[in-house]
């Protein structure tokens, strides 16, 4: 077999064996990097007990997020550097050795720590694994290997929070964290032994000198604060605290220190490159695609992580069955995206026309899914909805990575991506911030008119009987949860529109430059040329 490859921008023809080892050892990589963001979820009560913390216990799933999400850019680029195969087992090797660390954790702190370590290997893996797509397949095989590496998302957000209860109802929480070990040593071997190592990548001076320091640290520096705010706020501290308005004041102000700094550093035309070009912005076709990314990120998330939550505050039903609730969604969006690899493969001239059908079944669903019945049963007429959703998140998750490689030169490749998984990131988190604070003015306004203060609070934080709540009252309780979200999932269709309208105009831009034929057409070529 061999072992380089010529270029570090240029798809190369790998053995189709060897090709499929790789994106085995991808898939494992990405899975448990986005296993570990959803497993917790079930077991950070009985983490909180176990150390008596009960007040921290929202940091174990926040550290691990805003890592995951804020060293996106930076990892993203320093493949250009140092290569991609390097980073990609380092990055494989900071997971497996602080998945460890948190397992053997001996307080709250040491815990919150790791995490927020684990998330940097995540991060590498979440955003280095679609680089790998993208540099080495082809873009008639682009298609469906994304469809595969997509799958990941869709499988870890079903199993995630019903293995984490299984796990704590039978053992310890930390085999949470063990059984990384295994899987991600199995990964280590498989791409450090398949994936091609790169000949033009020399990690001297010279090349550590175009890596953007200051932006790198200014797109930490204004993530992490925003994140942690749009995360927060409205739901472990009120809006109007100092710590919330703060958080976004620095955010805000850090963001926009990010982008003068990155388009000052553009015009200088050195040998320094900014870790996200603002020419992404300049350029139609690619901003509405970037745009398009963020706001699919806003159905992503509020689908996947709310629906679980409503159906057991307003259906009553356990974690694990809210999972096997959801499973209609998490089927359908692996099934379409691979329906979506196979017809881009055969015919990539169609990826700004599922784009736009995948945004339309969007809308469509996040209009139905705000208005479902808030009476105690589940209402069957969701399982249809989450068809609708999943069709339309499964076709857009792997038309964008083509429209990626269509869209944006090989040159830019792992910056590109870096900027779409960090925007549908973000994305989601203003998604669930906005649903949270609805959820929030609905409980606000709802539950004192026949709740005293103490009993208010209660409900907010817990829905059994016994903790002072009547059986009648739990039922009112879960009828005005069931408000809140359907407020929620209406706030989230102007997004859905505004998402349909990116799609649509993507697709008008691309046919007054020449029309997508002539964007194939000229991969096709640049790849020939590698």
């Amino acid at each position: 077999m061999e072992s380089e490859e010529p270029s570090s921008t240029h798809p190369t023809p790998i053995p189709s064996l060897r090709l499929n080892i790789i994106v085995l050892g991808l898939w494992i990589s990405l899975f448990l990097a986005a296993l570990d963001s959803t497993i917790i979820s079930t077991a950070v009560f009985d983490i909180s007990n176990s150390f008596q913390s009960t007040s921290q216990s929202a940091w174990v799933v926040t550290a691990y997020l805003l890592t995951y999400n804020a060293f996106v850019l930076l990892l993203a680029k320093l493949s250009d550097i140092v290569g991609l195969k390097p980073l990609i087992l380092i990055s494989n090797g900071i997971f497996l050795v602080f998945s460890i660390a948190c397992g053997v954790s001996q307080t709250m702190n040491q815990l919150i720590v790791f995490r927020a370590l684990q998330g940097i290997g995540a991060s590498g893996l979440y955003c280095l694994v679609f680089v790998a797509i993208l540099r080495l397949i082809s873009l008639e095989k682009a298609g469906l290997y994304s469809g595969i590496i997509s799958s990941v998302f869709a499988l870890s957000n079903l199993l995630g929070p019903i293995l984490g209860g299984v796990i704590v109802d039978n053992t310890t929480w930390r085999w949470i964290f063990y059984l990384n070990i295994p899987l991600s040593a199995i990964a280590i071997v498989i791409l450090s032994i398949a994936i091609p190592a790169s000949k033009d990548i020399k990690l001297n001076r010279e090349t550590l000198s175009k890596l953007d320091f200051i932006g790198s640290l200014l797109s930490i520096c204004w993530l992490v604060p925003l994140l942690f705010a749009l995360q927060e706020g409205g739901s472990h501290y009120p809006w109007s605290s100092s710590k919330i308005i703060g958080s976004l004041t620095g955010g805000i102000v850090a963001l926009i220190t990010f982008v003068t700094y990155e388009a000052w550093l553009q015009k200088q035309n050195g040998t320094r490159e900014p870790i996200f070009p603002i020419r992404f912005l300049r350029n139609p076709m690619q901003a509405l695609l970037l745009l398009n990314v963020l706001f699919t990120g806003f159905a992503f998330y509020t689908s996947i992580i709310l629906l679980p939550q409503r159906y057991q505050s307003v259906n009553a039903v356990s974690a694990s069955r809210a999972g096997v609730l959801l499973l209609t969604l998490t089927l359908c969006l692996p099934f379409f995206s691979l329906i979506a690899g196979a017809v881009l493969s055969k015919k990539p001239e169609m990826t700004y026309s599922l784009l736009i059908l995948g945004t339309a079944l969007i809308l469509t669903s996040t209009a139905c899914l705000s208005d479902l019945s808030v009476n105690r049963a589940v209402s069957n007429t969701q399982y249809g909805f989450q068809v609708i959703m999943g069709a339309g998140l499964g076709l857009v998750s792997t038309t964008q990575y083509v429209a990626l490689k269509l869209t944006f030169p090989p040159s830019d490749t792992a910056a590109g991506t870096g900027a779409m998984n960090m925007l549908r990131a973000m994305g989601g988190c203003i998604g669930l911030a906005l649903c949270a604070t609805m959820l929030s003015a609905q409980l606000n306004s709802d539950l004192p008119s026949f709740l005293s203060p103490e009993l208010v609070e209660i409900a907010k934080e817990t829905l059994r009987e016994g903790n002072g709540l009547s059986a009648d009252n739990l039922t009112a309780v879960r009828q005005i949860y069931g408000k809140g979200y359907d407020s929620g999932f209406q706030v989230m269709i102007a997004f859905a529109g505004a998402n349909v309208i990116a799609a649509g105009l993507l697709f008008l831009v691309t046919s007054r430059r020449g029309g997508v034929d002539k964007l194939v057409e000229a991969a096709k070529a640049i790849e020939a040329q590698s």
